[in-house]
């Protein structure tokens, strides 16, 4: 079915928005765990994702991928819990629970818990960029319109967001 039907069908009949989550969910999960590297943390905020979608789904204009309104929603969410609960202490601890996971056939190529800890000594939008593009294979253009920016916007973000991880990586490693 045509996500648009099955988005103006969910608006009165729960089964067609419990499609909506069962095509999108492994997406915005994993998103969220790859900002918050906590399993239950993530499920919470897929599922708080997915609740907001539903109650907001009249306000979804149809201009854009439901994904990117979906993965909007999971960011906001994301940075409200680092703002709120001030949980990076816990965050730290946990990610050697990433390690060991199972990861996907994209992210192999990366060692993303190598790279998370300095990520997150960048500002909330940066470290929003730098995953949506390099560990969720978004481009430029889609991280944009997920993260609510121009396109020109989201391009100096990237920049500025990468010198700044590589400074983060050249105060504690020499030769980089």
């Amino acid at each position: 079915m045509d996500e648009k039907k099955l988005i103006k069908r969910a608006l009165t009949d729960r089964s067609a928005f419990n499609e909506i989550v069962r095509l999108h969910y492994k997406e915005v999960f994993n998103y969220i765990y790859k900002r918050t590297l906590d399993r239950e943390l993530s499920k919470d905020l897929a599922q708080e994702t997915f609740l907001r979608a539903l109650k907001y789904l009249h306000s979804f204009k149809g201009k854009t991928p439901f994904i990117f309104y979906l993965l909007r929603i999971a960011t906001n969410l994301i940075n409200d819990h680092f703002k709120n609960e001030k949980r990076l202490r816990d965050i730290k601890d946990k990610h050697l629970n990433f390690v060991s996971a199972k990861r996907d056939a994209q992210s192999d190529s990366y060692d993303y818990s190598f790279v998370f800890d300095y990520l997150k000594k960048l500002p909330e939008i940066q470290q929003t960029v730098i995953t949506l593009v390099y560990f969720e294979d978004k481009s430029i253009k889609e991280a944009a319109i997920i993260m609510g920016r121009s396109y020109a916007v989201t391009r100096i973000i990237l920049h500025r967001a990468l010198n700044n991880l590589k400074k983060e990586i050249k105060k504690n490693i020499k030769n980089f």
